[in-house]
């Protein structure tokens, strides 16, 4: 495995609290190459740009799969759920299949309510999504 994508972090917490989001993404070779990204924390307006990215990296990258692992997740605001759905569309003419391993139920009620759930391709662990 090699990183290819940093997690957020800018090393300092502020009054002692950690940050309320990170995110890190790694391209893992199995039976087929894949990079996965993990979302920790909340996903709002603050951690957006910077998961947005992120994502838009991924899928531009010569991968067949990018996982996107929300099991951490304890939030996801529906404008980073419509951001997953844009970028996915569009990485599904020519680009890497978009899978998502979402854990809690509040992330997949979003996932549904935004329509996610038809673009993307739903897993339930993450040895599923890798090894499928």
């Amino acid at each position: 495995m090699s990183a290819i994508l940093q997690y957020r972090s800018d090393g300092k917490y502020r009054a002692g609290l950690r940050p309320r989001s990170r995110f890190w993404a790694q391209r893992i070779d199995r039976r087929k190459q894949c990079v996965v990204i993990r979302a920790e924390g909340e996903l709002d307006a603050a951690a957006l740009p910077e998961f947005r990215a992120m994502l838009e990296r991924a899928v531009t990258t010569r991968c067949h799969a990018v996982v996107l692992d929300l099991r951490a997740t304890r939030f996801l605001s529906i404008r980073a759920a419509a951001t997953i759905g844009a970028i996915t569309h569009r990485a599904s003419h020519g680009g890497p299949n978009v899978r998502i391993v979402a854990g809690r139920r509040e992330v997949d009620r979003v996932l549904t309510v935004t329509g996610v759930r038809a673009v993307c391709c739903d897993f339930p662990t993450m040895r599923a999504a890798l090894d499928t």
